[in-house]
Formats: C-alpha cells, structure tokens, sequence
C-alpha cells in the first residue's frame, strides 16, 4: 500500500541516510511519495541524490520529492518524521561549557540538566513552527519525532498543536545491545518490557526468547564484568530495576552521576564522540551520493544499521494493518503509568495497527523509581512551558528542580548567562538574568 512521507530535517547525515535507507529497503512501502524537507540547499541536494541512488538500488519506485520550504510539498502526507535543529553541535558544547564554568558538573548537557532546558528552550519554537505548516497543509498526518530533547518537545507538539504526535527513541535498542555484547548473544536474544521516561527507562522485565528470565543471569555477568556500565549496575543494585539506555544518558536525571560515568562517555569526549560519529556517516552520504559506496555495506556499519528504524517499522504496520508491538514510544501519559504525572510524556511499549499507536497499560513502577521519574516530568512540563511562554521565571524554577544543580547563585549565573548566548535563536525571551 503506498503513501506520502514527509522527512523534515532530511538533509542531516544520519537521520536522512538512515530513514531512506529503511525506506527503500521496505517492500510494503515501495511506489510510496518521499518528500525531502530541509532549509539547508546543499545538504538538501546531496540528499536528493543519495535517495535517487537507494531508490535505483532497491527498485523502490518511490517517487521523490524536495524543498526547501515545507509548505510546498507537505500537502497530503499521512506521515511525517521530523528531526530538525540548528547549529546542533555547536550549541551543545556552549550547554556544556557554560554550566562547567559555573560548577555544575552535567553528565553530557543534551537532554538533562542545565543543557537539556538550553536546549529545550532553542528547538520547542523551533519544531512549533514547523508544526503549523503541518497543520495548515496535513493536519491528519501521523508526526514521529525524532529530535532532542525527545519527551519535551513531544509534549510541546501535543500541548501546542491540534497534530497528533509520538517520539521515537532507539534507546531501549541501544541497551539491548550492550547487553548483546555482555551476554555474548544477538539483540534480537531479548525481549524487554520498559517504562518510565526517555533516556530514563527501568527494565520491568527482560526474558530470553525462549521465556528465561535474563535477571538471574544479569547479576552473574554483572560479577563476571566488574567494569561493566558503573551508574547503572548502581541503579540497578539500589532500585532494583535495570535502566536503560546506558551511563552517560541516564546520569543526565541523576545528581551524583559525575564520578560514576566513566570519563571517555561524558561531557567534551562524548559529544566529540558524537561529532566523529557523525562525520563519518557524512562521509559515507557523499560517497552514495557520488556513486562510490556499495549500498549492501550500510549494513556493516553495526547493529544501527542492520535493523529497521523505528519510524520505518510503525509506518509499514499502519499501512499494511500489521499489529506490531514496538518496545518504547514516547506519549502522553494516559494512565499508562499509574504512579507517574498524566498527560507529561512517557515511554511505553506500544502495539501499532492500522488504527495508530497504542500505548501498553505498565501499572505502577516501584516508589522510589516513580519518585525519580516524578521529579523529571515536572522539569519536562516547567521547561515545555517556559520554552513557550518566554519566561524566564519557569526556565529557572525548572533549572533549580534538577538533581544536577546543587547552588542558587551557580543556577542563575548558568541560566542568565545561557539566555544571552543563545539569544539569536530564543525569540521569545525577553528578559534576561
């Protein structure tokens, strides 16, 4: 059966090539309207030829489209993906730096801690604005959000916009696949059973295929590999429930994550990692693009690459009425979690068909663990708010909930001084520190 998909934000290296790649590879969504979306010409451009290359490879027969404007080809899309930022990397360092120099010590600044409200307050108008071209010319479509920080600016869509919109993490991903290497077997060994918030998952239940309870042989492995992940064998050892995805994301929601996250995966060396990462898929994309690279060896480039994206697999099980269970959705809390706030977003399991998206009633998570979770969901609501309205009053009352800040004065001079740096990209702020 086939549709129309927006990608906006196309022309990033790694969500572009990596979504067309499931794309084109997908035979249920082959003949299929591709619309590329991104205000950068050139990478725009690049892109255009690295899905002309991958549509040819695959015999997809998707017709494609591009523009630099939204508007011009939104019209009648069932889909879109988004996954849009501005000067990304760039501004990420300035989240870090400006709190170090002040005292606060934040794990990697990106989607927690005085770097995750940054970053909050820059991409929510952002993506807001992108929304109402989506209303104007598909208001029915399904929005799959990909971008950063991922609950809040999910919540901002479904606070802000009369769009229906979910978030899409391949985080409890990334844990299987940690845990694939620990355990010396392949992801698709797992079957998880996750709640709580994104990048702040707890492992309800982790069984083998074959039904055997992973947890037994997960305090074996954990003795076996004393070096393995020290927050979150921690958290696990305290709380009694394994977190996902990793260290360095989890430790963004945790005060005392500094000295544990070992110091290759936090801060300047993790988002220089992240940088490094993503230049060579830059590279990778101009190679297709130029006809040099073997499209087979995309699936050589590690587990990423081998499956489907998430996106890709919800989108076939709608169009092709295939009931689906996805392992983490970010949405809004519909009693899905019993003891956590309703209506902040959450990341459940979820069964897809081709009526939507279906969030997976979790009951309660463990009294401490909600508490956690708790304390973040009113940052997540605070910093929406704040990004929004322009008040600076909610951006500190967020900043000064967070388990990572520890000093008033540290907290204003972080806030004031992150306000005015940022300024060409915070419009709606108009008082600063």
């Amino acid at each position: 059966m086939v549709t129309k998909i927006s990608m906006i934000g196309a022309g990033s290296a790694s969500f572009g090539l990596k979504t067309l790649y499931d794309i084109a590879r997908s035979p249920e969504l082959h003949g299929s309207t591709i619309a590329l979306i991104d205000i950068n010409k050139d990478r725009l451009n690049l892109m255009k030829k690295v899905a002309d290359r991958l549509n040819s490879h695959f015999n997809s027969k998707l017709k494609i489209e591009k523009s630099t404007r939204a508007k011009d080809v939104l019209d009648g899309s069932e889909f879109v993906i988004i996954s849009a930022e501005k000067e990304k990397t760039e501004r990420w360092k300035i989240d870090f730096q400006i709190p170090f120099k002040h005292g606060i010590k934040q794990v990697i600044g990106e989607c927690g801690g005085p770097g995750g409200l940054s970053h909050t307050l820059r991409v929510v108008p952002l993506i807001l604005d992108i929304c109402r071209d989506i209303e104007d010319y598909c208001r029915d479509a399904l929005v799959l959000n990909y971008t950063n920080p991922e609950a809040r600016v999910t919540l901002a869509i479904n606070r802000y916009t009369k769009l229906k919109a979910f978030g899409l993490c391949h985080g409890i991903y990334e844990r299987l696949e940690s845990f694939s290497r620990l355990f010396q077997v392949k992801i698709e060994d797992f079957e998880p059973f996750a709640a709580g918030l994104n990048h702040f998952t707890w492992l309800l239940d982790l069984r083998f295929r074959d039904g055997t309870d992973v947890y037994p042989i997960l305090d074996e492995k954990l003795r076996e590999n004393p070096d393995f992940e020290p927050l979150c064998r921690e958290l696990y050892r305290i709380f009694g429930l394994y977190p996902s995805p990793s260290d360095n994301h989890c430790g963004e929601y945790v005060g005392y994550a500094w000295e544990k996250v070992p110091e290759e995966v936090r801060g300047m060396n993790w988002i220089k990692l992240v940088d490094e990462w993503c230049e060579r898929v830059q590279k990778t994309v101009l190679s297709i693009a130029e006809g040099t690279y073997p499209i087979d060896s995309l699936a050589d480039m590690g587990w990423y690459w081998k499956t489907r994206g998430m996106a890709t697999k919800v989108i076939s099980a709608i169009v092709e009425n295939k009931r689906y269970f996805e392992y983490a959705v970010n949405m809004l809390n519909n009693g899905y979690i019993n003891n956590l706030p309703q209506n902040i977003i959450v990341e459940v399991p979820a069964i897809i068909d081709k009526s939507g998206i279906h969030g997976v009633g979790v009951g309660s998570l463990p009294k401490a663990i909600a508490n956690l979770c708790s304390i973040q969901g009113a940052i997540q609501e605070l910093s929406v708010e704040a990004a929004f309205e322009g008040s600076y009053e909610k951006a500190l009352q967020a900043l000064l909930l967070d388990p990572v800040v520890q000093n008033l004065d540290e907290a204003k001079a972080t806030l004031g001084e992150l306000i005015e740096v940022h300024a060409p990209l915070l419009p709606q702020f108009k008082r600063k520190a």
